[in-house]
């Protein structure tokens, strides 16, 4: 009997290396083979990597390309109306590099793999839906700081949950993956369906919500990429959220750090080694 049928990704930048050190030491120990698994923005991309069996190939590449990145803004092609954020070129090209047709085809045959979006409601344009889905997601982390956000909802902002399995080429699974962290200007407005899609944190970071309570029937193992305080994480004995021990050392659209990314790896790596031994030992303390 499986430990875990299900695994979720949560978004969170280059921290989002934490989960792929974590999970190269956890899944061999616990032969992880989840029957579905769910990820959110930078999250996505790791599951993707991890499933593929490509997160150390996708690792070696992210830091080759942003050790040839000096800055994380250029002015100055503003005024040659090109991008002034370098983050969708190197992320949309370590994705196409990282995947190539084996991965592909590992990808359509291994477990589900769901990314979670957001398209904005339709009483709001493209850029005044960006704004606010932005706006609410940052009041809200930054005042009741909830793993799973509400204020997106409320607000008329919908989920949709894309199967990644379902694409055909790479450049689809890159772009997907992209729409799923579509964070502007960082990322350009994305579009799904000829819908603005957006990321998929703004309605909920920790995409448990991508797979439903209905279809659950088994534990689920959640990795998430911030800290939570003590009381924030939800109490459930079928879903184990597993934070790291603390925050890893790069910021979220930091594209000029390969140290950075190493370490937000390696710390996953060092976090997994102190996990296996709680976990088999028979505790583990989410809170930690």
């Amino acid at each position: 009997m499986k430990d875990f049928k299900y695994a979720v990704f949560a978004g969170g930048g280059c921290r989002c290396l934490w989960q792929a050190g974590f999970w190269h030491v956890v899944s061999p120990e616990l032969k992880l083979k989840p029957d579905i698994v769910a990820g959110v923005s930078a999250g996505a991309a790791m599951a993707c990597m991890i499933m593929t069996g490509t997160e150390e190939i996708g690792l070696r590449l992210m830091k080759e390309a942003v050790a040839d990145n000096k800055k994380n803004f250029y002015l100055k092609n503003i005024i040659k109306k090109e991008r002034a954020f370098p983050h969708y070129d190197i992320y949309r090209g370590t994705i196409i590099k990282t995947f190539d047709l084996d991965a592909l085809q590992r990808l359509k045959k291994g477990p589900e793999l769901r990314v979670l979006c957001t398209n904005p409601p339709r009483y709001l344009g493209a850029i005044s839906g960006t704004l606010m889905g932005l706006m609410s997601y940052t009041i809200e982390k930054h005042t009741t700081q909830p793993v799973h956000p509400k204020l997106a909802s409320k607000l008329g902002y919908k989920p949709v949950v894309v199967k990644l399995n379902d694409c055909n080429t790479v450049e689809e699974v890159a772009d997907m993956i992209i729409c799923s962290s579509c964070t502007p200007p960082i990322v350009p407005i994305m579009r799904y369906k000829n819908k603005v899609t957006l990321d998929g944190g703004i309605m909920d970071n920790v995409p448990v919500s991508a797979i439903s309570k209905d279809e659950r029937k088994g534990k689920m193992l959640v990795l998430m990429t911030r800290l939570y305080k003590t009381g924030k994480i939800p109490s459930d004995p079928n879903i184990l959220y597993i934070q790291p021990s603390k925050l890893p050392p790069i910021a979220k659209w930091d594209y000029t750090s390969p140290s950075g990314l190493q370490a937000a790896y390696d710390l996953g790596r060092s976090d997994g080694d102190t996990f296996i031994k709680q976990y088999k030992s028979g505790y583990y303390n989410t809170n930690h």
